[in-house]
């Protein structure tokens, strides 16, 4: 279970540098799918495979937040750095 949801935060943290927010949908609706199949397969309750696969859900939720902050914070830095300089092949104003 810890490996599922740890790659599913780490798989929607990349997801969240990426993407806009609409890629989670059938990321979600894949993830899902495939953790129920697996636990289906593996012979494991069909009630914990459900939980499961809705924590594998909100984990790529949360990974995905992450990764919008991440993106966020990455982009402030590099406006900090950049503000009161002109920008680059800008003209001077006459």
């Amino acid at each position: 279970m810890a490996m599922i949801l740890i790659f599913s935060t780490l798989f929607g943290a990349v997801l969240g540098t990426r993407f806009k927010v609409f890629i989670l949908f059938p990321v979600i609706a894949c993830g899902m799918l495939t953790v129920v199949a697996g636990g289906m397969i593996n012979g494991a309750d069909f009630a914990w495979s459900l939980t499961l696969a809705g924590a594998c859900a909100a984990a790529l939720q949360l990974g995905y937040l992450g990764g919008v902050a991440t993106r966020f914070l990455m982009i402030a830095a590099r406006l900090r750095t950049l503000r009161g300089q002109p920008a680059p092949n800008a003209q001077p104003r006459r």
